[in-house]
């Protein structure tokens, strides 16, 4: 199905293609490293662009496209396709380019330029235009804004090099809805030509001659082995397997939250969820009146020591500010209370993280627009699931805000304080 839709892209057929399928299944060896070979084959002045995340990706690429065209069997099907015999880094005369950013075809216009998404494409015409996996991993998928400066390449670099005739083609395994491909296809889907593979066929789809329930490429990746993905994380089976970028409701520990902009007028508090090497220490601010919530991140960083903390929540916090800490660790709690800070021990116990989920599902959750590693979080902090379904077991992974906004919980604020009342100006008495 996939070879035979590239078949008709190479010959002009379909001028935009995308192509949805799991990672590890072979797109990238047919869509990134044989269709450029083959497409300076049938047409040796064919100017192609080759792009992904990374810069370094891009050479791999590249290095891999030159080894398919220099080896014996390509010469035989496509004897006037070949490159420099030598390595050619810039323009000299009477040479052809051959390097791990660019090679031409030898005694013809065409070539083959590989770059990283943000990269450079400027005096470069493109007939053919490939972006293979624009995001890296997940985190940057889910960063809003990220994916705005992925879609402002691809806008004002990518599309500004090509030409009426152009052809592009997107190969992406999706991780959001509002991904490169998501927006692409929001303003222009009727243009576009989509083929979806799911790692297990849930659904009827043209042209798939597997029943429902088969797995892809049983060999390589089992049926048990992608269940297991869905048991453990819903949200990567769906999304990266499936190619169903939505969040599943019942494996995502909150799900009730909108975006805001403009600080309501409420006196904040902060939580602080301490870290090091392995997992980042993280300051969330918190604003609630009646049964809303108001959350924002305000540091979020690996190896800081105590004194390092102190020296960001100088910048970044009011010192008479009321802080909720994680108790597991008493001695950064007393040296940063030393240095002046209204900072108290979280109340922890057998129950304490389903009551704080539970506080929080309390509360109508708004996120600040700019909090993205928060929303990264409440994206992907999931239940451990069981034969399919939640339990009541949250997983003690991308949690670090989120349990900061829970060691607000019991902070004792004394009572000349007003807690959720109009922002303070001065510090109160």
């Amino acid at each position: 199905m996939l070879c035979d839709r590239l078949e008709r892209f190479a010959k002009g057929d379909i001028k935009k293609l995308m192509v949805f399928m799991p990672p590890q299944h072979g797109k990238s060896q047919l869509t990134t490293r044989h269709l450029p070979a083959y497409l300076l084959g049938i047409k040796p002045s064919t100017k192609i662009a080759v792009c992904c995340y990374s810069a370094t990706l891009a050479q791999t690429f590249n290095r891999d496209i030159q080894r398919i065209i220099d080896d014996v069997p390509y010469h035989e099907v496509f004897p006037d396709t070949y490159l420099s015999a030598s390595n050619v880094t810039t323009n000299a005369h009477g040479s052809y380019l051959r390097n791990s950013e660019i090679f031409e075809s030898v005694g013809h216009r065409g070539f083959v330029k590989t770059v990283g998404v943000g990269g450079s494409l400027t005096g470069t015409p493109v007939d053919i235009g490939i972006i293979d996996d624009p995001f890296k991993d997940r985190e940057e998928a889910l960063s809003v804004r990220i994916r705005d400066k992925v879609y402002s390449w691809f806008t004002d670099v990518f599309r500004t090099r090509l030409h009426n005739t152009s052809q592009e083609l997107i190969i992406m395994t999706r991780w959001d809805e509002d991904d490169l491909a998501g927006r692409i296809l929001k303003i222009e889907g009727s243009e576009w030509e989509v083929i979806t593979l799911q790692a297990i066929k849930e659904r009827d789809t043209p042209n798939d001659p597997r029943e429902i329930g088969e797995v892809l490429w049983p060999e390589r990746h089992s049926l048990d082995r992608i269940l297991s993905i869905k048991d453990t994380s819903p949200f990567t089976f769906s999304s990266l397997y499936q190619q169903e970028p939505k969040p599943s409701a019942e494996a995502l520990v909150l799900t009730d939250w909108d975006e805001y902009e403009d600080e309501p007028p409420y006196t904040p508090i902060y939580g602080l969820d301490f870290g090091f090497s392995n997992d980042p220490t993280a300051v969330a601010q918190v604003k609630i009146h009646n049964q809303e919530m108001w959350v924002k991140e305000i540091l979020y960083k690996k190896g800081l020591t105590t004194p390092d903390l102190i020296v960001e929540m100088d910048r970044g916090l009011p010192k008479w500010g009321y802080i909720g800490a994680d108790s597991a660790d008493p001695r950064s709690i007393e040296d940063i209370r030393r240095k002046g800070w209204n900072i108290q021990p979280s109340k922890k116990g057998p129950d304490s993280i389903m009551n704080g989920i539970n506080w929080l599902k309390g509360f109508k959750l708004h996120v600040h627009k700019q909090s993205f590693n928060l929303k990264n979080e409440l994206f992907n902090y999931q239940w451990l699931m069981y034969g399919g379904k939640a339990t009541n077991v949250a997983l003690d992974n991308f949690n670090h805000l989120i349990d900061a906004i829970r060691y607000t919980k019991d902070i004792h604020r004394p009572q000349s304080f007003a807690p959720y009342s109009s922002f303070h100006k001065t510090k109160p008495r």
